[in-house]
């Protein structure tokens, strides 16, 4: 964990927090250069237009503040602490937790993005480069991403399963009782009413279980505090070519500050919005940018499971990732 702040009051509530994981803090002055770290945290009232900016694409990073009347130079959310103590150190947690997978996140810029497809296909693909990986669907208001890729009449475990069973499972056990697609553990919401399912304790048993874990991920739970994202080594924003997923990347982009943040596009590009314009819009990498498909929908409304084109753009993208974010 490493801090940038000359103030005492500072430096003392960020180390209170971060004792709490029994970890040590490096403190470095004003002006410093970004140290290796799994965990940066800048003081957003004292960084200057001169200071060297600390965020890297593929490190964590958070503002942080003693004064509610203080804001981030770049408007992005402040950690105020005390009041922030506890979420502190979840994300002090969370990057500190050894864990077996790699975890990557997919949301939407809008709806009808294809987020939940690409998270499918991915997850597919780790498999076929004989990975063991898990797709997690964290909408546990729909009807469950189980249903997308016509695995909801598999055995196994679904969320609303979890509850009843909250501290009764192993890592192992959790990845063997859950349905099997493609060679891809799946855990899935269903049409049963689920309350305050186990979704920490799930994570954190499939993430030690497993090589890769894809997380479906709503664009609402879409924020480095929220459960989801915070367990993400990167998160993969798609988007359409259109002024309506612009302006939805631009608020993930903004939302997600401080985590590796990846983008692919989708064409087609009906206004002449191209994939270039879109990244340079939000602000974020572009990862890949996928041709449109033909039939693609009405494939899947037929029972075409996602990524059974294995030459379609849509696998192809999702084999690109994998090579990509070095998931092998």
């Amino acid at each position: 964990m490493a801090l940038r702040s000359s103030d005492p009051a500072m430096v003392d509530a960020v180390r209170s927090v971060v004792a709490l994981a029994d970890l040590p803090l490096s403190v470095h002055p004003a002006g410093a250069r970004p140290p290796e770290a799994a965990l940066v945290l800048d003081s957003a009232s004292e960084v200057g237009p001169a200071d060297p900016d600390w965020r890297r694409p593929g490190r964590r990073f958070a503002w942080v503040a003693v004064d509610h009347a203080v804001t981030a130079p770049d408007g992005a959310r402040c950690l105020v602490l005390p009041d922030t103590a506890e979420e502190l150190l979840t994300r002090v947690r969370a990057v500190t937790t050894t864990r077996r997978a790699r975890v990557v996140g997919v949301v939407g810029a809008r709806g009808g993005a294809g987020a939940s497809t690409l998270a499918a296909v991915l997850a597919r693909a780790c498999a076929d480069a004989g990975l063991a990986p898990g797709l997690v669907d964290l909408d546990l208001d729909g009807g469950g991403i189980d249903v997308l890729v016509g695995a909801e009449h598999e055995a196994g475990l679904r969320w609303s399963d979890l509850v009843e069973e909250r501290s009764g499972f192993t890592p192992a056990d959790l990845a063997a009782a859950l349905p099997r697609w493609r060679g891809v553990r799946l855990l899935s919401a269903d049409l049963r009413t689920t309350t305050a399912p186990p979704v920490e304790h799930a994570l954190a048993a499939l993430a030690d279980a497993l090589d890769v874990v894809v997380l479906d991920l709503p664009r609402a739970a879409a924020r480095p505090g929220e459960i989801g994202t915070r367990w993400c080594d990167t998160v993969v924003v798609v988007a359409t070519c259109d002024l309506t997923a612009v302006g939805g990347a631009q608020h993930l982009a903004h939302a997600l500050t401080g985590l590796d943040r990846r983008l692919v596009t989708r064409g087609p590009a009906p206004g002449g919005i191209g994939p270039e314009d879109v990244a340079a819009a939000a602000g974020l990498p572009l990862l890949h940018a996928m041709v449109p498909e033909r039939g693609l929908a009405s494939a899947l409304e037929r029972g075409v499971a996602p990524g059974d084109r294995r030459r379609g753009p849509l696998a192809r993208c999702a084999r690109r990732l994998v090579a990509e974010l070095d998931l092998r």
